[in-house]
């Protein structure tokens, strides 16, 4: 799966911290469950955070890597 070194979409600063907080929040919401993301899932998230990969990029890389651990 190839990866970006930089970010490939411009965030406004506003854009980038909502980024950042929607991350948190899901993490969070995942960890009040009992559940933990595990290294590479969270390596996915931070790309969207900082603005390497679109929503719909980061969701196909988080379903393919859910279907490798299954």
């Amino acid at each position: 799966m190839a990866t970006a070194t930089q970010p490939v979409l411009t965030l406004s600063p506003p854009e980038a911290a909502e980024r950042r907080r929607a991350v948190q929040s899901a993490l969070g919401s995942l960890h009040i469950e009992g559940m933990e993301p595990d290294r590479e899932e969270l390596e996915i998230v931070d790309r969207f955070a900082r603005g390497e990969i679109d929503l719909a990029t980061m969701k196909a890389q988080m379903d393919a890597d859910i279907e490798t651990h299954l």
